[in-house]
């Protein structure tokens, strides 16, 4: 009896370890996670354990990022129904009259007005006002710095510093003298903002950098720390600083032969001046690249009025009854003193006749 007890126990105990064996080794192990250099950074970060802001709200119905798009690059989109088209969100300006819509740096955590320039051209992007609308759903705060200061007392400019949906209204009514966005539209244009956030290749990650952020997520662990690597590769704000505009002063004898400055202030003529202002794209007032334009604007310049090169750079213009196109500022990050000098080295060079480009 006893050696019989003992048999069924062993045969018992067999069983057990085989069935053991058997689910461990049916157990699928977990999948490793290997980055790409077209992961989107948001999906990364909540792989991380990062809450994601910025979130679209995908329950309003009608909600589409082609719908975001055709909002930013057209002014309209089909309706909320698709049935039709909605009403122009502004007579006068586009999204992309002031932004681009592509990367603006090699390097996002290095916001140089130069090295934007530099890029732009590399890349055949105009030169604007605004940020670009690139990675915008990554940052955390916007209309910045010395917009809040000297209009921050604004209720809707105080709240679009840290809401991207009333930063997106505040555009469109405001920056773009047109019609409040619905809901939707609102919703559509997060959801194209969101297929154009920040890839895991927009970093400039190193080998071992992507090797600490894999580990992290593998191994549940660090996370925080991972975290932190992939945020200071990039800005989460975009700094906007003020300038008061210079007074005129006559080109010098050095600058009627500095073909460098002559050649940046070129670009930044054809690539921001122009890119509004050529045949009244968005403006009344008409430039191209006959003498006239730069007799006209050295003339505005020197007598210091409204139409001045430092003044309408740094301080803008305001919209007018009957004529509410206008031109906004140029904060420092977006075009530097140097830069404005180059600007005005070119336009007073060209006024004269002395085309350094051509010598």
């Amino acid at each position: 009896m006893f050696g019989k007890f003992k048999i069924i126990t062993i045969l018992t105990s067999l069983m057990i370890l085989v069935l053991v064996a058997s689910f461990t080794i049916i157990q699928p192990q977990k999948e490793q996670f290997f980055l790409s250099d077209n992961d989107d950074l948001w999906t990364v970060f909540e792989k991380l354990g990062k809450i994601r802001f910025n979130a679209v709200n995908t329950s309003i119905k009608g909600v589409s990022a082609e719908k975001g798009r055709d909002i930013i690059f057209k002014g309209y989109s089909a309706k909320q129904d698709g049935k039709g088209k909605t009403s122009q969100q502004s007579p006068y300006f586009k999204c992309t009259a002031c932004h681009n819509n592509e990367k603006e740096f090699d390097d996002l955590s290095n916001i140089s007005a130069q090295s934007r320039l530099d890029y732009a051209v590399e890349h055949d992007l105009p030169f604007l006002q605004g940020s670009s609308f690139y990675g915008l759903i990554n940052r955390k705060t916007f209309y910045n710095d010395d917009y809040q200061k000297k209009y921050g007392h604004v209720p809707i400019i105080k709240a679009s510093n840290t809401d991207i949906r009333k930063a997106i209204q505040l555009c469109a009514t405001q920056c773009a003298q047109g019609r409040e966005l619905e809901d939707w539209e609102i919703e559509s244009v997060m959801a194209y903002y969101s297929s154009i956030g920040l890839k895991i290749k927009d970093l400039n990650l190193k080998p071992a950098e992507k090797k600490e952020i894999e580990a992290a997520i593998n191994e549940n662990k660090d996370l925080h720390q991972a975290v932190h690597k992939l945020e200071e590769k990039y800005l989460a704000t975009s700094p906007a600083h003020f300038a008061d505009h210079k007074e005129y002063t006559p080109i010098t004898e050095s600058e009627k032969k500095d073909t460098e400055s002559f050649k940046n202030g070129q670009l930044i003529y054809e690539r921001s001046c122009l890119h509004c202002h050529e045949g009244e794209r968005y403006s009344f007032f008409a430039l191209d690249k006959s003498k006239f334009s730069f007799v006209n604007l050295i003339n505005r310049t020197k007598a210091n009025k409204d139409g001045s090169v430092y003044k309408i750079t740094r301080h803008g213009t305001w919209p007018l009854a009957g004529k509410k196109a206008y031109m906004p500022l140029y904060p420092m990050e977006k075009m530097s003193e140097e830069q404005l000098n180059d600007l005005k080295i070119y336009v007073e060079n060209m006024a004269i006749g002395n085309n350094l480009a051509a010598k």
